[in-house]
């Protein structure tokens, strides 16, 4: 996606579909072949045969036998094709094999040069997400392109078709913010949406006054990552609430039904840093509708 200024031009040429299989990738699935046939785009279906629960023996306690694992990636990977031939859509299939999928995800994406990557999530916490990881926040946490996550509470897209009518974006200001806004105004005007830009106070002022002079601020400077020109199809709508962050952000998506969540998603220079929780994983785990992260730059 290239930025012209603060405008970005929306191109969605190429998209990743990443994939286990499993039904948290169903929804995912639907969601990357509906933005495939609005956009034209190439899809690359993409699947990591994870080889740090591999093993080369049938008879191994723990592991699964990597045989097992290629021939059962080699029959879903034919039917998804199959699937997505009937729908007309051009897909070709991308099979890996590491032992970081994450990291397999977002190499891929930056080989073919991806403006998108679509992925499924369990939204796993606690003990079971420290041993089982989480592939959907690694990707988002490293990826320099958008990513479109389908949490556990998404379902299918309705009638096979996407609109996003009503799109919330939330940014805490902390780096790359006009050009986050940028690519989500973009999608909103795809759709002719109503945006709703959104920045949560951590903290209340010293005093009543404090607090009002800081929403005030901060309004104004959620309307100053809103071009001109973008009056001529919606009105955005800013909006600054005091309390916890994620909490906040569910709060607005669902008093506006919102159809989309993009949020900025902070790079990390390990890829063992996303197991903890954060405000992204907080929302994925917890709203009704995809949520689109974006790196900084």
């Amino acid at each position: 996606m290239a930025v012209i200024g603060n405008q970005v031009g929306l191109t969605v040429d190429r998209i990743v579909l990443a994939t286990d299989f499993s039904p948290s990738s169903e929804s995912a699935t639907e969601y990357a072949k509906v933005l495939a046939k609005r956009f034209s785009s190439n899809l690359t279906l993409a699947h990591v045969v994870d080889l740090s629960v591999a093993t080369r023996s049938e008879q191994a306690v723990v592991g699964y036998p990597i045989d097992d694992m290629r021939r059962s990636c080699s029959e879903n990977m034919e039917r998804l094709l199959k699937d997505l031939a009937s729908d007309r859509i051009r897909a070709t299939a991308q099979t890996l094999e590491a032992h970081n999928p994450a990291a397999a995800i977002v190499g891929l994406a930056e080989q073919i040069k991806a403006d998108l990557i679509v992925t499924g999530t369990h939204s796993r916490h606690g003990l079971n997400k420290a041993i089982l990881g989480s592939c959907a926040e690694g990707i988002f946490r490293h990826a320099s392109c958008p990513v479109l996550t389908i949490g556990p509470r998404v379902k299918a897209p309705p009638h096979g078709n996407i609109a996003f009518n009503r799109i919330v974006f939330a940014t805490d200001f902390t780096s790359s913010t006009a050009e986050k806004a940028a690519v989500a105004l973009a999608f909103g005007q795809d759709s002719i949406a109503t945006i709703y830009l959104c920045h949560v106070l951590k903290s209340a002022g010293k005093d009543i006054s404090d607090t009002f002079a800081l929403q005030v601020k901060f309004e104004s400077e959620l309307r100053q990552l809103v071009p001109q020109s973008t009056f001529d199809w919606c009105t955005p709508e800013c909006v600054v609430e005091l309390g916890e962050v994620a909490p906040h952000i569910l709060g607005l998506a669902r008093r506006v039904e919102a159809d989309l969540i993009i949020l900025g998603a902070r790079r990390s220079s390990t890829w063992f840093a996303h197991l903890a929780d954060g405000v992204v994983g907080h929302v994925l785990a917890n709203t009704e509708c995809p949520v689109m992260t974006i790196g900084s730059s």
